[in-house]
């Protein structure tokens, strides 16, 4: 469902190109397995519940209606996620039903008589929460603190639109065109235009050669009765599974379940089995979209086995020995060479033969046969190339670390297990990592030489043979006897609770000085005794900050590509076994280096990272790499209506005269492209070497360690580590330009973007930005706001649309945004209801009601976010750095509550005045 997407170019990560409208993975409806003996599961359970099995914490018990129940309880957690899977994808969807599945996700957040308006509720409660539909499931998750009704809100809201939901004509003919503007969305997307026609050629009969968002014909004029046909066929207990982890009592929760979701009946209808079966290709398939762009891009697809099959566990192993970076066969190949800018994996993992497909993506005017050469030489030659243990205990290190660092956080397991529910049974999460840690090199080898050949490949074209060479895909066992007498691991270990409330986190930080940096420590229990480490440094000043702008962008990337002693490789390696993730990000005046590992390793990260950040080698082929994709993103944007948009808003918020070479200079893209590509690996060097350094320093630590651990190494990671110059703080002007109104035009684009902004003078301290907060809650800045109620629940005009405000902690600059993209033969509506809306509120105002849900949504999104050890952790260095405590917070949020609907129209009224808006829009506007 994506509430607000904001896609940046980045192919090289995939995993956002396989969101909701390209998922797939399936489930058939598995029998029940037979039940585990486990007598403190079964004790006392409610009315028609029935202890099932368990596996490493997670328990699952079935209803009497058929409806099964996971529970994974984490009382470290402070919040709790509830997933909903339904049984049900776009591979059920019949002739004129593409997409089906993707609208019915949609429309279910219309809400029930009962429950009301679905968006708006779990916008009034802060939740963290999205639908997401693949080809063989859909699920719905919310995010939510287990205080005051949260928990049983929740139960009852999901039980309820199970059967209740409204689906009628009049919601289907607005939500109908707000996902038309989703599938608008991807057609700007050259990769989702090339993924979804690669798929097409690839299935000549299953449903997986279907994108999941549907035909565009489908979608437009499927008919309500019909829609809620699927949905009552579908949205049964009997095929569905509720999983619950995080923060929650078992036995309660359990009760709150069977009271809700009991009461449904078991449905009379039976579902059909599906048994459509894809043939084995029969030889080479090609494909070749043409459309605006400004990149190539070459996926080769090759049809692989179910997810059950025996060979999937070597198949998942040769793919990252083949995609991984910077160890990959593809990465050292293509990108290495130069041959191309990025390359990707994409694993259609399923219950049903599926693909696995490899990208590369080029510059515009890179040379394409070179690559596809490579690239097919390297897929297709790959087992004639010995795998070596290294390369597979490298991959069995990465996917044990991964399911160790998955379990220590039960909001991503339970949604996670959608996945696997879909492939037939969730107990294949843990199943499938036991037989990782079991492949040889053998085994890839086998599997390499088995899939990867031309006469099972998607992209070359078709030549006549006079020996077929076809690759059959054995069945696969069914889950239940693949998992019989399967037990799996021992659960991790759970955590303490500290309650997310500014007073209760202040009274267990403390604040110190050491080595000359100043230091927030928050020790407690976690699961998996994860901690979570940021150090923050100020170095730099204006005069610098001129000097190195566009070398300084380089530095951060470049520290993980090697150090003294340690290559790009052996930093990944140890890293991988040490359980640990390490990301430094920074610039011209300052850099972030995030750490997130556990109790036993925390001091060999420490010292990875001075490593890491006191002795880089700057390799010089790593800076080309770094460089030559830096550039091809920049030339990418030159057809993104939305890159288009926000350079010119950036541009025409500059100060009068600003002139090139000025930090308040905001480039053209030719010129940044220039000043890219005149960089050098020297000035990379010369700034890291006269400017880097602690001039100030902040650490937080937060989670499972020791404070002499922290203690110790902080003057060892920072000690003699000085900048070479005095530091000062940059400060920018505020610039508050004349109203514009910009229309640019950007070709062959079926989505366009609407931007509008204007600044004024405001601090976070001023008793004005708690009203201006709430008023802008109300107006656009959630689920529930007046801007995406209108342009998206009522007008469906826009598949985004919102507002808000940004202002500084250190000076007197705010700014007020406004956003919405939608079809170009809407402009004028869209550009109307934005205005008109903004002048209503500046009129009229807002009502109690308003006022107080919006109060209530903020401080619950607080909560949530204050559950996070991650965020404490960036938080507390925050603080350190302005000199706050969590006083600051308990004040602010103090003046929240006193906000009255008056307050807020009059916060409003001070700082957004429409007659200064500088408003773009970008698309395909015209003939």
């Amino acid at each position: 469902m994506h509430i607000s997407p904001s896609r940046r170019h980045l192919l090289l990560t995939l995993a956002l190109l396989t969101g909701p409208a390209a998922l797939a993975q399936t489930a058939p409806a598995a029998p029940a397995p037979a039940t585990t003996s486990a007598p403190a599961a079964q004790a006392a359970l409610p009315a028609g519940v029935t202890f099932v099995t368990e596996v490493e914490g997670v328990r699952e018990y079935r209803l009497s209606n058929g409806l099964r129940v996971l529970l994974f309880p984490d009382m470290s957690k402070t919040t709790f996620t509830l997933n909903v899977t339904y049984l049900v994808g776009s591979r059920h969807e019949s002739y004129g039903e593409t997409g089906m599945a993707h609208l019915l996700e949609h429309m279910v957040f219309k809400g029930t008589p009962t429950s009301g308006n679905i968006l708006e509720g779990l916008g009034k409660r802060g939740a963290d929460f999205n639908g997401t539909t693949s080809d063989d499931r859909t699920n719905y998750f919310e995010t939510l603190t287990n205080t005051g009704d949260n928990l049983a809100w929740a139960i009852r809201m999901e039980a309820d639109r199970m059967v209740n939901s409204k689906i009628s004509a009049e919601d289907l003919k607005t939500e109908m065109t707000v996902v038309r503007n989703e599938f608008e969305s991807g057609e700007n997307s050259p990769f989702r235009l090339l993924l979804k026609q690669t798929q097409s050629v690839a299935f000549d009969w299953h449903n997986y050669g279907n994108n999941t968002i549907g035909n565009r014909s489908d979608v437009e004029n499927v008919p309500a009765s019909r829609l809620k046909a699927f949905y009552q066929r579908y949205y049964q207990p009997d095929n569905a599974v509720v999983t619950l982890a995080g923060n929650f009592e078992p036995g309660a929760a359990l009760r709150l379940i069977a009271e809700s979701f009991g009461a449904i009946r078991r449905p009379w209808r039976t579902l059909p089995p599906l048994y459509t079966v894809e043939p084995p290709q029969d030889g080479e398939r090609s494909v070749t979209v043409r459309r605006v762009g400004d990149e190539q891009i070459l996926l080769a697809a090759y049809h692989m086995p179910s997810i059950r099959h025996p060979d999937m566990p070597a198949l998942m192993v040769l793919d990252q020995i083949l995609a991984d970076e910077p160890s990959g066969r593809l990465y050292k190949a293509l990108v290495q060479t130069k041959q191309t800018t990025a390359i990707g994996s994409l694993t259609n993992s399923a219950s049903d033969p599926g693909l696995m497909m490899y990208a590369a993506v080029l510059g515009k005017d890179d040379k394409l046969a070179p690559a596809q050469t490579t690239l097919l030489a390297t897929l297709e030659g790959a087992s004639k190339t010995p795998f070596t243990e290294e390369d597979v205990s490298r991959v069995r290190t990465r996917v044990v670390s991964g399911y160790e660092q998955l379990l220590t956080k039960p909001e991503e397991v339970g949604v996670t297990l959608s996945e696997y529910i879909a492939a037939g049974d969730w107990r294949l999460l843990f199943k499938l990592r036991d037989d990782i840690e079991k492949v040889t090199p053998a085994d890839v080898q086998r599997v390499a030489a088995a899939y990867l050949k031309p006469t099972n490949r998607t992209l070359g074209t078709f030549l006549p043979t006079a020996q077929p060479d076809r690759v059959v895909i054995t069945p696969a066992p069914s889950a239940a006897d693949l998992l019989k007498g399967y037990q799996g691991r021992q659960g991790l270990a759970a955590g303490e609770t500290i309650a997310p409330e500014p007073a209760a986190l202040e009274a267990r930080v403390t604040r110190e000085k050491v080595a000359g940096a100043d230091v927030a420590l928050l020790p407690k229990k976690t699961r998996g005794e994860r901690v979570e480490f940021v150090l923050s440094l100020n170095f730099g000043n204006p005069e610098t900050a001129r000097g190195g702008q566009d070398a300084a962008d380089f530095i951060a990337p470049l520290l993980t590509r090697g150090s003294t002693g340690l290559t790009r490789q052996q930093l990944a390696d140890r890293l991988e076994a040490i359980r640990t993730q390490l990301s430094v990000t920074g610039g011209t005046t300052g850099a972030t280096v995030r750490v997130s590992t556990d109790r036993k390793n925390l001091p060999e990260a420490l010292a990875l990272v001075r490593k890491v950040l006191r002795e880089p080698t700057f390799p010089e082929a790593d800076f080309e790499e770094i460089r030559k994709s830096s550039l091809d993103g920049l030339e990418s944007g030159r057809s993104d209506p939305q890159q288009v948009a926000g350079q010119a808003l950036g541009r025409a918020f500059m100060p009068a005269g600003a002139k090139r070479g000025d930090l308040t200079y905001v480039p053209t893209l030719d010129e940044e492209i220039a000043d890219t590509r005149a960089v050098t690996l020297a000035q990379v060097r010369d700034y890291y070497r006269k400017v880097w350094g602690a001039a100030k320093a902040q650490v937080a630590v937060v989670g499972d360690f020791d404070p002499q651990t922290v203690r110790a190494a902080i003057p060892e990671l920072l000690g003699g580590f000085t900048s070479g110059v005095p530091y000062q703080r940059v400060i920018l002007p505020l610039t508050t330009p004349g109203a514009q109104d910009l229309v640019l035009n950007v070709a062959d684009k079926a989505n366009a973007v609407y931007l509008a902004r204007l600044n004024f003078p405001l601090r976070d301290d001023n008793p004005d930005y708690a009203a201006l907060t709430v008023a802008m809650r109300v107006f656009g800045s959630g689920t529930d706001s007046r801007l995406f109620n209108r342009l998206r629940q009522k007008e469906g005009l826009s598949y985004g649309a919102g507002g808000g405000v940004s202002v500084s902690s250190e000076d007197e600059k705010g700014s007020f945004t406004s956003y919405a993209i939608f079809n170009p033969n809407v402009t004028a509506q869209v550009s109307t209801a934005m205005r008109e809306e903004l002048d209503r509120a500046l009129k009229d105002g807002f009502t109690a009601q308003e006022v107080e849900a919006a109060k209530s949504s903020i401080l619950q999104e607080t909560r949530v976010a204050r559950s996070d050890d991650g965020n404490l952790a960036s938080g507390l260095a925050r603080q350190l750095y302005l000199g706050r405590t969590y006083a600051f917070s308990a004040d602010f949020e103090s003046k929240l509550k006193a906000v009255t609907p008056e307050m807020a129209r009059e916060a409003l009224r001070k700082y957004v005045n429409p007659a200064n808006l500088v408003v773009v829009r970008a698309g395909t506007f015209g003939k």
